[in-house]
């Protein structure tokens, strides 16, 4: 890493921008565009990710505050109507596509083995309510007015892989059926959002594994008892065969894993109800399984995280071009943050790279000298110690 760059430009080492230009180009997003260009866009938009700006006035005099950087940024003096009008009118795809093309990119930097490749899928809402919001009435729930986001993450990188923006009247199985490419081998632990006997039956056709939960009405009989392991029974009350039963859920749709082997494992739950998880895998005990369940909580807790740490409670414009902008933003600089991660070695934990970049973005700092340094008060700190135990 080179020594005298600002700690955003060391971050831009890991931006595809090559590319970007290429799909700005294809799209013909900056056509009719003089100055403020979509790459600019992207610049700002990560800037305010970072550093977390409050507002649209905050991004704009936070940035404007670095006039001595902007040459290098091929950028100038941002006017608020210049950048209102971007998030407004400028594509939405090209920012879709880089976050894409990032994500396969840090899933494919974890060189690492893995025996299994365990897939959790699932969805949080955006809520946008409030002067400007007035088009998410349209397609509002009973429970969101805004957006949805829908996403796939990977265990053991704990990056999504499949990222899409949805109104919120889009039901999770309809968007996972239509987008999600089922890869042999995965395992994918979903919630019980995820109901479809027929999605159900096509993982199994693609020799991947599925665990999920079943639904209270559920229709299913026991063929088979098996056996729980001594150690496991104050945690599993039943592990068995089953057999669905309703061979036409709805409409006259045939239920394609009717009366076939299913297995069901039945977890205690303290002062609740026992929890149903159902699965194709027979191979796993069903401890195992009900860990599996588990991690269904590392989405969740992803979720959070970009919802915290980065920029998505409060949005720089109302319009929903404007929003679905942040949100890709949102998450490539998350990306990106793990691609320096992933290069760096220095940081366990990415929230102190976070910390690091925002308090000093545009600060001349090597991330590897900032190492280095530590390093070196650590070993002094250690020679002094042993340096005083030898003359005690």
């Amino acid at each position: 890493m080179k020594k005298n760059i600002t700690r955003f430009s060391q971050l831009m080492n890991y931006f595809p921008t090559n590319t970007f230009k290429k799909i700005i180009k294809e799209e013909q997003a900056d056509k009719y565009v003089k100055k403020f260009k979509t790459m600019n866009l992207m610049n700002v938009m990560l800037y305010g990710q970072i550093v977390q700006a409050k507002s649209m006035h905050r991004v704009i005099e936070g940035f404007n505050s670095h006039s001595n950087c902007h040459y290098h940024l091929n950028t100038s003096t941002l006017k608020r109507s210049t950048f209102s009008e971007a998030l407004s009118k400028r594509s939405v795809g090209p920012f879709k596509q880089i976050c894409e093309l990032l994500m396969a990119k840090v899933n494919s930097k974890e060189k690492k083995q893995c025996e299994e490749i365990i897939s959790i899928i699932d969805s949080t809402p955006i809520s946008l309510k409030g002067k400007g919001f007035e088009w998410a009435l349209e397609n509002k729930t009973n429970r969101t007015t805004g957006l949805k986001i829908h996403l796939e993450l990977r265990s053991d990188t704990n990056s999504p892989t499949y990222v899409n923006i949805t109104p919120p009247n889009i039901n999770d199985i309809t968007d996972a059926k239509n987008h999600i490419q089922i890869q042999k081998g995965y395992t994918y632990v979903i919630d019980k959002g995820y109901v479809d006997y027929d999605w159900w039956h096509e993982i199994n056709e693609e020799e991947a594994i599925f665990v999920t939960r079943t639904k209270t009405n559920t229709a299913k009989k026991v063929v088979k008892e098996l056996e729980v392991s001594l150690e496991n029974q104050a945690i599993i009350k039943s592990d068995q065969v089953i057999h669905l039963t309703n061979v036409s859920p709805r409409a006259g749709k045939k239920n394609k894993y009717a009366n076939k082997d299913i297995r069901l494992v039945t977890i205690f739950r303290e002062d609740k109800t026992p929890m149903e998880i159902i699965t194709n895998d027979f191979q796993r005990d069903a401890q195992e399984i009900a860990d599996l369940y588990k991690q269904r909580w590392q989405i969740e807790l992803f979720f959070k995280w970009i919802k915290q740490k980065l920029k998505l409670k409060t949005y720089f414009g109302q319009s929903q071009n404007a929003v679905k902008i942040q949100i890709y933003t949102a998450l490539i600089s998350y990306l990106l943050m793990k691609l320096m991660q992933q290069a760096s070695k220095t940081w366990s934990k990415l929230i102190d790279l976070q910390t690091w970049l925002q308090h000093g973005l545009f600060a001349k700092d090597s991330i590897n000298t900032n190492y280095y340094r530590r390093r070196r008060q650590k070993q002094k700190l250690i020679d002094e110690l042993q340096f005083s135990l030898e003359f005690t």
